[in-house]
Protein backbone atom coordinates (compact mmCIF):
# COMPACT_ATOMS: atom_id res chain seq x y z
CA UNK A 1 0.00 0.00 0.00
CA UNK A 2 1.42 3.38 -1.01
CA UNK A 3 2.52 5.84 1.62
CA UNK A 4 0.50 9.05 1.80
CA UNK A 5 1.78 12.12 0.03
CA UNK A 6 3.21 14.95 2.05
CA UNK A 7 0.44 17.30 3.20
CA UNK A 8 2.40 20.52 2.64
CA UNK A 9 0.99 22.14 -0.54
CA UNK A 10 4.30 23.97 -1.08
CA UNK A 11 6.03 20.63 -1.74
CA UNK A 12 5.95 19.63 -5.42
CA UNK A 13 8.16 16.53 -5.19
CA UNK A 14 8.07 14.14 -2.24
CA UNK A 15 10.31 11.06 -2.45
CA UNK A 16 9.82 8.58 0.37
CA UNK A 17 12.36 5.81 1.10
CA UNK A 18 13.06 4.87 -2.53
CA UNK A 19 15.44 2.03 -3.24
CA UNK A 20 15.95 1.02 -6.85
CA UNK A 21 17.91 -1.79 -8.46
CA UNK A 22 18.42 -1.90 -12.22
CA UNK A 23 17.15 -5.05 -13.93
CA UNK A 24 20.69 -6.21 -14.75
CA UNK A 25 22.28 -5.31 -11.40
CA UNK A 26 22.47 -7.21 -8.14
CA UNK A 27 23.13 -4.14 -5.96
CA UNK A 28 20.81 -1.11 -5.70
CA UNK A 29 21.66 2.01 -7.67
CA UNK A 30 19.63 4.15 -5.26
CA UNK A 31 19.60 3.41 -1.53
CA UNK A 32 16.70 4.59 0.68
CA UNK A 33 16.33 8.04 -0.91
CA UNK A 34 14.02 10.51 0.85
CA UNK A 35 13.78 14.03 -0.51
CA UNK A 36 11.43 16.98 -0.79
CA UNK A 37 11.53 19.73 -3.42
CA UNK A 38 9.42 22.81 -2.89
CA UNK A 39 7.50 24.59 -5.64
CA UNK A 40 9.22 27.40 -7.46
CA UNK A 41 12.71 26.60 -6.17
CA UNK A 42 16.09 26.05 -7.79
CA UNK A 43 17.69 22.81 -6.66
CA UNK A 44 21.23 21.79 -7.65
CA UNK A 45 22.28 18.13 -7.57
CA UNK A 46 25.98 17.27 -7.34
CA UNK A 47 28.06 14.16 -6.78
CA UNK A 48 30.82 12.03 -8.31
CA UNK A 49 30.46 10.42 -11.73
CA UNK A 50 28.36 7.28 -11.39
CA UNK A 51 26.87 8.30 -8.04
CA UNK A 52 23.28 7.82 -9.23
CA UNK A 53 22.35 11.40 -10.19
CA UNK A 54 20.81 10.49 -13.56
CA UNK A 55 18.97 7.54 -12.04
CA UNK A 56 17.49 9.85 -9.41
CA UNK A 57 16.29 12.11 -12.22
CA UNK A 58 14.42 9.15 -13.73
CA UNK A 59 12.13 9.14 -10.67
CA UNK A 60 10.54 12.52 -11.30
CA UNK A 61 8.81 11.80 -14.62
CA UNK A 62 7.95 8.13 -14.01
CA UNK A 63 10.66 6.58 -16.21
CA UNK A 64 11.25 4.64 -13.00
CA UNK A 65 9.20 2.55 -12.30
CA UNK A 66 7.23 2.47 -15.58
CA UNK A 67 9.88 2.14 -18.31
CA UNK A 68 13.24 1.04 -16.94
CA UNK A 69 12.21 -2.17 -15.22
CA UNK A 70 14.16 -3.43 -12.22
CA UNK A 71 13.09 -3.52 -8.59
CA UNK A 72 11.50 -0.35 -7.19
CA UNK A 73 10.67 0.19 -3.53
CA UNK A 74 9.23 3.28 -1.90
CA UNK A 75 7.06 6.07 -3.31
CA UNK A 76 7.45 9.21 -5.39
CA UNK A 77 4.75 11.88 -5.31
CA UNK A 78 4.61 14.59 -7.97
CA UNK A 79 2.13 17.36 -7.28
CA UNK A 80 0.40 15.02 -4.82
CA UNK A 81 0.11 12.11 -7.28
CA UNK A 82 1.93 8.82 -6.76
CA UNK A 83 3.97 8.11 -9.89
CA UNK A 84 3.01 4.44 -9.60
CA UNK A 85 -0.54 5.49 -10.53
CA UNK A 86 0.19 8.05 -13.28
CA UNK A 87 1.27 7.27 -16.84
CA UNK A 88 4.55 8.67 -18.14
CA UNK A 89 2.75 10.65 -20.86
CA UNK A 90 0.72 12.45 -18.20
CA UNK A 91 3.71 13.02 -15.92
CA UNK A 92 5.55 14.60 -18.87
CA UNK A 93 3.17 17.55 -18.68
CA UNK A 94 4.13 18.06 -15.04
CA UNK A 95 7.87 17.34 -15.23
CA UNK A 96 10.00 17.96 -18.31
CA UNK A 97 13.51 16.61 -18.60
CA UNK A 98 16.46 17.50 -20.79
CA UNK A 99 18.74 14.48 -20.97
CA UNK A 100 22.53 14.41 -20.90
CA UNK A 101 22.33 13.50 -24.60
CA UNK A 102 19.32 15.46 -25.93
CA UNK A 103 19.51 13.70 -29.31
CA UNK A 104 17.75 10.68 -27.81
CA UNK A 105 14.71 12.94 -27.22
CA UNK A 106 14.24 13.96 -30.83
CA UNK A 107 11.38 12.53 -32.89
CA UNK A 108 11.30 14.68 -36.04
CA UNK A 109 13.72 15.94 -38.68
CA UNK A 110 13.87 19.75 -38.45
CA UNK A 111 14.45 22.16 -35.58
CA UNK A 112 11.09 23.93 -35.70
CA UNK A 113 9.20 20.63 -36.12
CA UNK A 114 10.95 19.27 -33.04
CA UNK A 115 9.85 22.20 -30.88
CA UNK A 116 6.31 21.94 -32.25
CA UNK A 117 6.09 18.18 -31.67
CA UNK A 118 5.07 18.37 -28.00
CA UNK A 119 2.44 21.10 -28.35
CA UNK A 120 1.00 19.27 -31.38
CA UNK A 121 0.53 16.19 -29.24
CA UNK A 122 -1.29 18.36 -26.71
CA UNK A 123 -3.61 19.32 -29.61
CA UNK A 124 -3.02 23.04 -29.27
CA UNK A 125 -4.26 25.25 -32.11
CA UNK A 126 -1.88 26.20 -34.92
CA UNK A 127 -1.47 29.92 -34.05
CA UNK A 128 -0.57 28.99 -30.46
CA UNK A 129 1.96 26.40 -31.62
CA UNK A 130 3.53 28.87 -34.03
CA UNK A 131 3.79 31.45 -31.25
CA UNK A 132 5.47 28.92 -28.93
CA UNK A 133 7.94 27.85 -31.63
CA UNK A 134 8.88 31.42 -32.57
CA UNK A 135 9.34 32.48 -28.95
CA UNK A 136 11.58 29.54 -28.11
CA UNK A 137 13.63 29.80 -31.30
CA UNK A 138 14.36 33.39 -30.38
CA UNK A 139 14.99 32.58 -26.71
CA UNK A 140 17.48 29.84 -27.59
CA UNK A 141 19.16 31.79 -30.42
CA UNK A 142 18.08 29.15 -32.94
CA UNK A 143 15.96 31.28 -35.28
CA UNK A 144 18.56 31.07 -38.06
CA UNK A 145 18.55 27.27 -37.66
CA UNK A 146 14.78 26.74 -37.68
CA UNK A 147 14.84 24.76 -40.94
CA UNK A 148 18.03 22.83 -40.15
CA UNK A 149 18.04 19.07 -39.81
CA UNK A 150 18.47 18.21 -36.14
CA UNK A 151 21.58 16.10 -36.81
CA UNK A 152 23.31 19.03 -38.51
CA UNK A 153 23.44 21.09 -35.32
CA UNK A 154 26.52 21.60 -33.18
CA UNK A 155 26.65 19.97 -29.76
CA UNK A 156 25.70 23.21 -28.06
CA UNK A 157 22.80 23.84 -30.43
CA UNK A 158 21.52 20.33 -29.70
CA UNK A 159 21.46 21.19 -25.99
CA UNK A 160 19.52 24.38 -26.67
CA UNK A 161 17.01 22.54 -28.85
CA UNK A 162 16.45 19.91 -26.16
CA UNK A 163 15.68 22.63 -23.61
CA UNK A 164 13.35 24.39 -26.06
CA UNK A 165 11.40 21.15 -26.63
CA UNK A 166 10.83 20.73 -22.89
CA UNK A 167 9.84 24.37 -22.36
CA UNK A 168 7.30 24.03 -25.19
CA UNK A 169 5.28 21.69 -22.95
CA UNK A 170 4.97 24.37 -20.23
CA UNK A 171 5.78 21.96 -17.36
CA UNK A 172 5.64 22.79 -13.63
CA UNK A 173 9.11 21.36 -13.11
CA UNK A 174 12.14 21.01 -15.36
CA UNK A 175 14.97 18.55 -14.76
CA UNK A 176 18.17 19.59 -16.52
CA UNK A 177 20.88 16.93 -16.66
CA UNK A 178 24.20 18.69 -17.45
CA UNK A 179 22.48 21.19 -19.80
CA UNK A 180 25.57 23.34 -20.36
CA UNK A 181 28.12 20.58 -20.91
CA UNK A 182 28.53 21.35 -24.63
CA UNK A 183 27.99 25.10 -24.46
CA UNK A 184 30.59 27.82 -24.65
CA UNK A 185 31.01 29.94 -21.47
CA UNK A 186 28.87 32.83 -22.68
CA UNK A 187 26.08 30.49 -23.81
CA UNK A 188 26.37 28.76 -20.43
CA UNK A 189 25.68 32.08 -18.74
CA UNK A 190 22.63 32.53 -21.00
CA UNK A 191 21.27 29.14 -19.88
CA UNK A 192 21.95 30.00 -16.25
CA UNK A 193 20.07 33.27 -16.65
CA UNK A 194 17.21 31.33 -18.23
CA UNK A 195 17.20 28.90 -15.29
CA UNK A 196 16.88 31.82 -12.86
CA UNK A 197 14.13 33.33 -15.00
CA UNK A 198 12.22 30.03 -14.94
CA UNK A 199 12.55 29.82 -11.15
CA UNK A 200 11.45 33.42 -10.74
CA UNK A 201 8.39 32.65 -12.89
CA UNK A 202 7.37 29.88 -10.52
CA UNK A 203 8.78 26.86 -12.35
CA UNK A 204 10.59 24.36 -10.15
CA UNK A 205 14.06 23.48 -11.45
CA UNK A 206 16.35 20.56 -10.64
CA UNK A 207 19.76 21.11 -12.16
CA UNK A 208 22.44 18.42 -12.39
CA UNK A 209 25.64 20.29 -13.15
CA UNK A 210 29.29 20.84 -12.38
CA UNK A 211 28.98 24.51 -13.39
CA UNK A 212 28.30 26.05 -9.99
CA UNK A 213 30.13 29.39 -10.22
CA UNK A 214 27.14 31.50 -11.23
CA UNK A 215 24.22 29.58 -9.73
CA UNK A 216 25.28 28.29 -6.33
CA UNK A 217 24.69 31.62 -4.60
CA UNK A 218 21.20 31.77 -6.18
CA UNK A 219 20.11 28.20 -5.44
CA UNK A 220 17.50 27.32 -2.83
CA UNK A 221 18.76 23.81 -2.14
CA UNK A 222 21.96 21.87 -2.75
CA UNK A 223 21.69 18.06 -2.94
CA UNK A 224 24.78 15.90 -2.52
CA UNK A 225 24.87 12.28 -3.70
CA UNK A 226 27.47 9.54 -3.43
CA UNK A 227 27.27 5.86 -4.21
CA UNK A 228 23.50 5.93 -4.70
CA UNK A 229 22.78 7.68 -1.42
CA UNK A 230 21.60 11.20 -0.71
CA UNK A 231 24.25 12.32 1.77
CA UNK A 232 22.74 15.70 2.57
CA UNK A 233 20.37 18.37 1.30
CA UNK A 234 19.86 21.95 2.40
CA UNK A 235 20.61 25.62 1.76
CA UNK A 236 23.90 25.93 -0.18
CA UNK A 237 25.73 28.06 2.39
CA UNK A 238 24.98 25.62 5.19
CA UNK A 239 25.98 22.72 2.96
CA UNK A 240 29.30 24.39 2.13
CA UNK A 241 30.01 25.01 5.79
CA UNK A 242 29.15 21.50 6.94
CA UNK A 243 30.11 19.36 3.93
CA UNK A 244 32.40 21.53 1.81
CA UNK A 245 35.63 19.81 2.78
CA UNK A 246 34.11 16.40 2.08
CA UNK A 247 32.78 17.57 -1.30
CA UNK A 248 36.26 18.67 -2.33
CA UNK A 249 38.42 15.92 -0.85
CA UNK A 250 36.19 12.82 -1.00
CA UNK A 251 33.59 13.43 -3.69
CA UNK A 252 35.46 15.53 -6.25
CA UNK A 253 32.64 18.06 -6.59
CA UNK A 254 33.53 21.13 -8.68
CA UNK A 255 32.85 23.97 -6.25
CA UNK A 256 33.49 27.60 -7.20
CA UNK A 257 37.15 28.45 -6.67
CA UNK A 258 36.07 31.18 -4.28
CA UNK A 259 34.30 28.60 -2.12
CA UNK A 260 37.32 26.29 -2.25
CA UNK A 261 39.39 29.15 -0.84
CA UNK A 262 36.81 29.80 1.88
CA UNK A 263 36.68 26.14 2.86
CA UNK A 264 40.47 26.07 3.25
CA UNK A 265 40.35 29.26 5.32
CA UNK A 266 37.73 27.66 7.58
CA UNK A 267 39.84 24.51 7.84
CA UNK A 268 42.83 26.65 8.85
CA UNK A 269 40.77 28.43 11.50
CA UNK A 270 41.10 31.86 9.89
CA UNK A 271 37.61 32.47 8.46
CA UNK A 272 35.88 35.02 10.72
CA UNK A 273 32.20 34.18 11.10
CA UNK A 274 32.57 30.79 9.44
CA UNK A 275 30.47 31.80 6.40
CA UNK A 276 31.89 30.22 3.24
CA UNK A 277 32.08 32.82 0.44
CA UNK A 278 30.67 32.06 -3.00
CA UNK A 279 30.98 35.30 -4.96
CA UNK A 280 34.12 37.37 -5.59
CA UNK A 281 32.96 40.29 -3.37
CA UNK A 282 32.23 37.86 -0.53
CA UNK A 283 35.70 36.36 -0.90
CA UNK A 284 37.37 39.78 -0.86
CA UNK A 285 35.48 40.57 2.36
CA UNK A 286 36.55 37.24 3.90
CA UNK A 287 40.20 37.88 3.01
CA UNK A 288 40.04 41.38 4.45
CA UNK A 289 38.52 40.17 7.72
CA UNK A 290 41.21 37.49 7.94
CA UNK A 291 43.85 40.22 7.39
CA UNK A 292 45.13 38.38 4.30
CA UNK A 293 44.49 41.11 1.75
CA UNK A 294 47.55 43.28 2.22
CA UNK A 295 47.51 46.19 -0.29
CA UNK A 296 51.25 46.66 -0.64
CA UNK A 297 53.97 45.85 -3.13
CA UNK A 298 57.39 44.75 -1.94
CA UNK A 299 60.07 47.48 -2.25
CA UNK A 300 62.17 45.16 -4.38
CA UNK A 301 59.68 42.85 -6.07
CA UNK A 302 61.09 39.65 -7.42
CA UNK A 303 60.56 39.02 -11.12
CA UNK A 304 57.42 37.10 -11.96
CA UNK A 305 57.93 33.40 -11.86
CA UNK A 306 58.18 31.93 -15.34
CA UNK A 307 54.70 31.19 -16.60
CA UNK A 308 53.68 27.56 -16.40
CA UNK A 309 51.65 28.25 -19.52
CA UNK A 310 54.78 29.00 -21.55
CA UNK A 311 55.12 26.20 -24.06
CA UNK A 312 58.17 23.94 -23.86
CA UNK A 313 60.48 23.61 -26.87
CA UNK A 314 58.41 22.30 -29.77
CA UNK A 315 59.09 19.06 -31.58
CA UNK A 316 58.79 18.38 -35.28
CA UNK A 317 55.69 19.51 -37.15
CA UNK A 318 53.33 16.54 -37.56
CA UNK A 319 50.34 18.41 -39.00
CA UNK A 320 50.42 21.59 -41.05
CA UNK A 321 47.46 23.58 -42.41
CA UNK A 322 47.74 26.65 -44.60
CA UNK A 323 44.72 28.68 -45.63
CA UNK A 324 42.55 25.65 -44.86
CA UNK A 325 38.93 26.06 -45.93
CA UNK A 326 35.85 23.86 -45.85
CA UNK A 327 32.33 24.52 -47.12
CA UNK A 328 29.49 22.12 -46.29
CA UNK A 329 26.84 21.25 -48.88
CA UNK A 330 24.35 24.09 -48.77
CA UNK A 331 27.03 26.75 -48.60
CA UNK A 332 27.90 26.92 -44.88
CA UNK A 333 31.59 27.91 -44.72
CA UNK A 334 32.91 26.16 -41.60
CA UNK A 335 36.63 26.92 -42.04
CA UNK A 336 37.79 30.23 -43.53
CA UNK A 337 41.52 30.10 -44.07
CA UNK A 338 43.02 28.27 -41.09
CA UNK A 339 46.80 28.38 -40.56
CA UNK A 340 47.89 25.87 -37.93
CA UNK A 341 50.87 23.67 -37.05
CA UNK A 342 50.72 20.82 -34.55
CA UNK A 343 54.04 19.66 -33.13
CA UNK A 344 55.16 16.34 -31.67
CA UNK A 345 54.55 16.04 -27.93
CA UNK A 346 52.70 19.32 -27.44
CA UNK A 347 49.46 19.94 -25.56
CA UNK A 348 47.14 22.16 -27.58
CA UNK A 349 43.69 23.30 -26.45
CA UNK A 350 41.22 24.58 -29.05
CA UNK A 351 38.52 26.92 -27.75
CA UNK A 352 35.68 28.89 -29.25
CA UNK A 353 31.98 29.54 -29.40
CA UNK A 354 29.53 26.83 -30.49
CA UNK A 355 29.65 26.47 -34.27
CA UNK A 356 33.11 28.06 -34.54
CA UNK A 357 34.42 25.17 -36.68
CA UNK A 358 36.33 23.26 -33.97
CA UNK A 359 34.72 19.88 -34.60
CA UNK A 360 34.93 20.36 -38.37
CA UNK A 361 38.67 20.90 -38.03
CA UNK A 362 39.00 17.80 -35.83
CA UNK A 363 37.14 15.62 -38.33
CA UNK A 364 39.36 16.87 -41.13
CA UNK A 365 42.50 16.02 -39.15
CA UNK A 366 41.43 12.36 -38.82
CA UNK A 367 40.23 11.96 -42.41
CA UNK A 368 36.47 11.98 -41.83
CA UNK A 369 36.21 15.11 -43.98
CA UNK A 370 38.25 15.61 -47.14
CA UNK A 371 40.06 18.95 -47.59
CA UNK A 372 38.76 20.95 -50.52
CA UNK A 373 42.25 22.15 -51.41
CA UNK A 374 45.84 20.97 -50.97
CA UNK A 375 46.19 23.01 -47.79
CA UNK A 376 46.57 20.21 -45.22
CA UNK A 377 49.60 18.01 -44.66
CA UNK A 378 49.37 15.06 -42.25
CA UNK A 379 52.59 13.36 -41.17
CA UNK A 380 54.45 14.54 -44.25
CA UNK A 381 51.76 13.64 -46.80
CA UNK A 382 48.90 15.47 -48.44
CA UNK A 383 45.76 14.73 -46.40
CA UNK A 384 43.89 13.59 -49.52
CA UNK A 385 46.37 10.78 -50.10
CA UNK A 386 45.56 9.05 -46.78
CA UNK A 387 42.98 6.31 -46.32
CA UNK A 388 40.99 6.67 -43.12
CA UNK A 389 41.98 3.26 -41.73
CA UNK A 390 45.65 3.92 -42.49
CA UNK A 391 45.54 7.36 -40.92
CA UNK A 392 43.89 5.92 -37.79
CA UNK A 393 47.22 4.33 -36.82
CA UNK A 394 48.70 7.82 -36.48
CA UNK A 395 45.91 10.05 -35.20
CA UNK A 396 42.82 9.20 -33.14
CA UNK A 397 39.67 11.20 -32.39
CA UNK A 398 37.42 10.81 -29.35
CA UNK A 399 34.05 12.14 -30.49
CA UNK A 400 31.98 14.71 -28.61
CA UNK A 401 29.40 11.89 -28.39
CA UNK A 402 31.64 8.82 -27.95
CA UNK A 403 28.73 6.37 -28.29
CA UNK A 404 28.80 7.15 -32.01
CA UNK A 405 31.99 5.10 -32.23
CA UNK A 406 31.07 2.11 -30.01
CA UNK A 407 30.84 -1.24 -31.80
CA UNK A 408 30.73 -4.05 -29.23
CA UNK A 409 28.57 -5.25 -26.36
CA UNK A 410 31.06 -4.91 -23.50
CA UNK A 411 33.34 -2.15 -22.25
CA UNK A 412 36.39 -4.43 -22.20
CA UNK A 413 35.65 -5.71 -25.70
CA UNK A 414 35.33 -2.14 -26.96
CA UNK A 415 38.89 -1.39 -25.86
CA UNK A 416 40.17 -4.68 -27.23
CA UNK A 417 38.51 -4.04 -30.59
CA UNK A 418 40.73 -0.99 -31.11
CA UNK A 419 43.76 -3.28 -30.89
CA UNK A 420 42.22 -5.84 -33.24
CA UNK A 421 41.61 -3.06 -35.76
CA UNK A 422 45.36 -2.36 -35.69
CA UNK A 423 46.15 -5.99 -36.45
CA UNK A 424 47.07 -7.05 -32.89
CA UNK A 425 45.63 -10.54 -32.41
CA UNK A 426 47.58 -11.98 -29.48
CA UNK A 427 45.03 -12.60 -26.72
CA UNK A 428 47.49 -12.07 -23.89
CA UNK A 429 48.63 -8.72 -25.31
CA UNK A 430 45.05 -7.57 -25.87
CA UNK A 431 44.02 -8.54 -22.33
CA UNK A 432 47.05 -6.89 -20.72
CA UNK A 433 46.60 -3.60 -22.56
CA UNK A 434 42.84 -3.65 -22.05
CA UNK A 435 43.25 -4.21 -18.30
CA UNK A 436 45.77 -1.36 -18.20
CA UNK A 437 43.25 1.03 -19.78
CA UNK A 438 40.41 -0.16 -17.53
CA UNK A 439 42.49 0.55 -14.44
CA UNK A 440 43.91 3.82 -15.76
CA UNK A 441 40.46 5.32 -16.39
CA UNK A 442 38.55 3.72 -13.51
CA UNK A 443 36.46 1.37 -15.66
CA UNK A 444 37.22 -1.94 -13.92
CA UNK A 445 33.79 -2.19 -12.28
CA UNK A 446 31.96 -1.78 -15.61
CA UNK A 447 34.24 -3.96 -17.75
CA UNK A 448 31.36 -6.34 -18.60
CA UNK A 449 28.72 -3.60 -18.99
CA UNK A 450 27.26 -2.67 -22.38
CA UNK A 451 28.81 0.68 -23.49
CA UNK A 452 25.38 2.20 -24.13
CA UNK A 453 24.34 1.44 -20.54
CA UNK A 454 27.07 3.68 -19.12
CA UNK A 455 26.51 7.17 -17.80
CA UNK A 456 27.64 10.03 -20.05
CA UNK A 457 30.75 10.51 -17.93
CA UNK A 458 31.73 6.85 -18.15
CA UNK A 459 31.14 6.87 -21.91
CA UNK A 460 33.68 9.69 -22.17
CA UNK A 461 36.25 7.68 -20.26
CA UNK A 462 35.62 4.66 -22.48
CA UNK A 463 35.99 6.79 -25.61
CA UNK A 464 39.37 8.02 -24.38
CA UNK A 465 40.42 4.46 -23.50
CA UNK A 466 39.53 3.06 -26.94
CA UNK A 467 41.66 5.67 -28.67
CA UNK A 468 44.51 5.81 -26.16
CA UNK A 469 45.10 2.06 -26.19
CA UNK A 470 46.28 2.23 -29.82
CA UNK A 471 49.26 4.51 -29.01
CA UNK A 472 48.59 7.18 -31.68
CA UNK A 473 51.06 9.96 -32.51
CA UNK A 474 48.30 12.53 -32.08
CA UNK A 475 45.24 12.17 -29.86
CA UNK A 476 42.33 14.54 -30.55
CA UNK A 477 39.70 14.65 -27.81
CA UNK A 478 36.46 16.61 -28.17
CA UNK A 479 35.21 17.77 -24.72
CA UNK A 480 36.84 14.88 -22.80
CA UNK A 481 35.92 16.13 -19.32
CA UNK A 482 32.17 16.45 -19.95
CA UNK A 483 30.33 14.79 -17.05
CA UNK A 484 33.51 14.05 -15.10
CA UNK A 485 33.97 14.88 -11.45
CA UNK A 486 37.04 16.78 -10.30
CA UNK A 487 39.08 13.72 -9.35
CA UNK A 488 38.49 11.92 -12.65
CA UNK A 489 39.20 15.12 -14.57
CA UNK A 490 42.57 15.41 -12.84
CA UNK A 491 43.16 11.71 -13.57
CA UNK A 492 42.41 12.25 -17.26
CA UNK A 493 44.69 15.27 -17.36
CA UNK A 494 47.46 13.29 -15.65
CA UNK A 495 47.09 10.56 -18.29
CA UNK A 496 47.30 13.19 -21.03
CA UNK A 497 50.53 14.47 -19.50
CA UNK A 498 51.93 10.93 -19.33
CA UNK A 499 51.29 10.20 -23.00
CA UNK A 500 52.79 13.56 -23.95
CA UNK A 501 55.98 12.50 -22.18
CA UNK A 502 56.02 9.57 -24.61
CA UNK A 503 55.98 12.06 -27.51
CA UNK A 504 52.24 11.91 -28.26
CA UNK A 505 50.60 15.22 -29.16
CA UNK A 506 47.31 15.99 -27.39
CA UNK A 507 44.78 18.25 -29.11
CA UNK A 508 41.88 18.98 -26.78
CA UNK A 509 38.68 20.76 -27.80
CA UNK A 510 37.04 22.24 -24.73
CA UNK A 511 34.78 24.96 -23.37
CA UNK A 512 36.10 24.52 -19.84
CA UNK A 513 37.97 27.72 -18.99
CA UNK A 514 39.03 26.31 -15.64
CA UNK A 515 40.75 23.48 -17.48
CA UNK A 516 42.48 26.05 -19.67
CA UNK A 517 43.49 28.03 -16.61
CA UNK A 518 45.01 25.05 -14.81
CA UNK A 519 46.55 22.97 -17.62
CA UNK A 520 46.83 24.78 -20.95
CA UNK A 521 50.21 25.47 -22.53
CA UNK A 522 49.23 26.57 -26.03
CA UNK A 523 45.73 27.78 -26.81
CA UNK A 524 44.04 28.29 -30.20
CA UNK A 525 40.82 30.31 -30.14
CA UNK A 526 38.40 29.97 -33.06
CA UNK A 527 35.36 32.01 -34.06
CA UNK A 528 33.23 31.65 -37.18
CA UNK A 529 35.77 29.45 -38.92
CA UNK A 530 38.78 31.65 -38.20
CA UNK A 531 41.62 31.63 -35.66
CA UNK A 532 41.54 34.69 -33.40
CA UNK A 533 44.40 33.75 -31.09
CA UNK A 534 47.26 31.25 -31.03
CA UNK A 535 49.56 31.45 -28.01
CA UNK A 536 49.92 30.80 -24.25
CA UNK A 537 46.84 30.74 -22.02
CA UNK A 538 48.20 33.61 -19.93
CA UNK A 539 48.02 35.86 -22.97
CA UNK A 540 44.45 34.79 -23.72
CA UNK A 541 43.07 35.93 -20.37
CA UNK A 542 44.33 39.47 -21.06
CA UNK A 543 42.67 39.71 -24.51
CA UNK A 544 39.23 41.16 -23.86
CA UNK A 545 38.36 41.46 -27.56
CA UNK A 546 39.24 37.80 -28.23
CA UNK A 547 37.26 36.58 -25.24
CA UNK A 548 34.24 38.59 -26.31
CA UNK A 549 34.29 37.53 -29.97
CA UNK A 550 34.74 33.86 -29.05
CA UNK A 551 32.05 33.83 -26.31
CA UNK A 552 34.65 32.97 -23.68
CA UNK A 553 34.83 34.18 -20.09
CA UNK A 554 37.50 34.43 -17.45
CA UNK A 555 37.33 32.02 -14.55
CA UNK A 556 36.09 33.15 -11.16
CA UNK A 557 39.67 32.81 -9.88
CA UNK A 558 40.87 35.26 -12.55
CA UNK A 559 38.11 37.66 -11.53
CA UNK A 560 39.22 37.34 -7.90
CA UNK A 561 42.88 37.92 -8.76
CA UNK A 562 41.95 40.96 -10.80
CA UNK A 563 40.02 42.46 -7.89
CA UNK A 564 42.91 41.73 -5.51
CA UNK A 565 45.33 43.45 -7.90
CA UNK A 566 43.05 46.48 -8.17
CA UNK A 567 43.29 46.76 -4.40
CA UNK A 568 47.05 47.01 -4.64
CA UNK A 569 48.04 43.45 -3.77
CA UNK A 570 51.16 42.19 -5.55
CA UNK A 571 50.60 38.83 -7.23
CA UNK A 572 53.09 36.80 -9.28
CA UNK A 573 52.08 35.77 -12.76
CA UNK A 574 51.80 32.01 -12.27
CA UNK A 575 48.70 31.74 -10.05
CA UNK A 576 46.67 29.08 -11.87
CA UNK A 577 45.09 27.12 -8.98
CA UNK A 578 43.46 27.98 -5.69
CA UNK A 579 46.39 26.14 -4.09
CA UNK A 580 48.78 28.67 -5.64
CA UNK A 581 46.88 31.59 -4.11
CA UNK A 582 46.57 29.89 -0.72
CA UNK A 583 50.33 29.30 -0.72
CA UNK A 584 50.96 32.99 -1.46
CA UNK A 585 48.68 33.92 1.44
CA UNK A 586 50.56 31.48 3.72
CA UNK A 587 47.34 29.55 4.32
CA UNK A 588 48.93 26.33 3.12
CA UNK A 589 51.37 26.41 6.04
CA UNK A 590 48.49 26.74 8.50
CA UNK A 591 46.90 23.61 7.04
CA UNK A 592 50.05 21.50 7.41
Amino acid sequence: MATAAHSNPDVLIDIQHVTYTHWNKSEPTLHDISLQIRRGTLNILVGPSGSGKSTLCDLFNGVIPHLNGGEFKGDVFVDGQNTRDVKVKDLSQLVGRVFQDPEIMFATLSVEDEIAFGPENLRLDIPTIQSIVNRLLDQMDLTSRRHNLVWNLSGGQVQKLGLACVLAMNPRMIVLDEPTSNLDPAATRDVHNLVLELRNNGITVLLVTRELDELLAEADQLLVMDNGRLLAAGPPRRMLREYGQMMIESLGVWLPETSEIGIRLLEAGILPGGEIPITVPETITALERAHLLVPVRPKHPTPDIELKSSAPPRGEVLISARNLRYVYPGGVEALKGIDLDIHAGEWLMILGRNGAGKSTLARMLVGLLTPQSDALTLFGRDARSWKVDELANHIALVFQNPEHQFLTDKVADEIGYSLLAQGITDDATIKARTDEMLEMLGLQDVADTHPFALSAGLKRRLGVATMLVGNPQVLVVDEPTYGQDQMMTHTLMARMQEIRERGVSVVMITHDMRLVEEYAERVVVMSEGEILYDGPSSGLFTRDEVLERANLRRTILHDLLGEMARRGMYLPADVRHTQDLLALLNVTQALE
